[in-house]
């Protein structure tokens, strides 16, 4: 949980807690992009609603590495880089201007849903996935994973770097982490929030968005220092 000196994040992680949304910017120098985040724990129907109506970005849902890895769950770019004819080719990513790794994995559906992409079923699959995570068993965890999910689906995987922001500092990681903090399952569901520009909000925009709608809005420079400060164990000089 939180204590005093992570009081930069207690708004944030208290809105978590109440099932609200946060919104998230990244870094001027990175995608410059607002997500609104929910706890993938205290997801709704009306939570995929707001994100798709409000955000309007694509709808994923986020998890630790280690998560991933007793899944089996690969990234996709190492997959397809493995497997597809000029997988090498098609994954470069030297061109990529905020980045050099994507973050994606499987998309899936609860076996328990319909078409998988109305409101409900999508908040159906997230439950589903969040309450499977918190109780992963000890064997044939991929077995049983599948028993419970189908691929392709209609909710989009992410997977956070191992070590989190010391290898890659994007929305996947800074979402989990923030979730973590909140001793919610680390597990966010956001979306990027788009302008009817035809661009992503911008920054001011997202801060008057957050404003008038009384959420909270923080910046991954927030969360990075937190997490900097716990790994240097309160050395505020890291």
């Amino acid at each position: 949980m939180i204590n005093e000196e992570e009081s930069p994040l207690i708004p944030a992680i208290e809105a978590l807690l109440s099932g609200n949304p946060v919104l998230i910017f990244d870094d001027e120098k990175r995608e410059s992009e607002t997500d609104m985040v929910f706890a993938s724990e205290k997801i709704t129907s009306a939570s995929i609603r707001l994100l798709r109506k409000e955000a309007g970005g694509l709808i994923c849902t986020t998890m630790k590495h280690d998560t991933a890895q007793s899944l089996s769950m690969p990234y996709l770019e190492d997959l397809y880089s493995r497997f597809l004819p000029y997988g090498k080719i098609a994954t470069n990513s030297s061109d990529m201007k905020y980045d050099s790794h994507s973050s994606f994995t499987f998309t899936i559906n609860s076996r328990e849903t319909y078409t998988g992409i109305t409101d409900r079923d999508r908040s159906k699959t997230i439950q589903d996935f969040v309450n499977f995570v918190k109780q992963i068993p000890p064997k044939n965890i991929t077995e049983m994973f599948y028993e419970k999910f189908r691929i392709p689906g209609h909710v989009n995987l992410l997977i956070a770097r191992d070590g989190y922001f010391s290898q890659r500092r994007g929305h996947t990681e800074l979402s989990t982490y923030l979730v973590e903090k909140s001793g919610l399952v680390a597990s966010a569901t956001i979306a990027e929030m788009l302008s009817d520009s035809g661009n992503a909000l911008a920054k001011d925009e997202a801060k008057e968005y957050a404003r008038r709608h009384n959420l909270t809005f923080i910046e991954g420079k927030e969360i990075i220092n937190q997490w900097a400060y716990e790994k240097s164990n309160g050395n505020r000089g890291l």
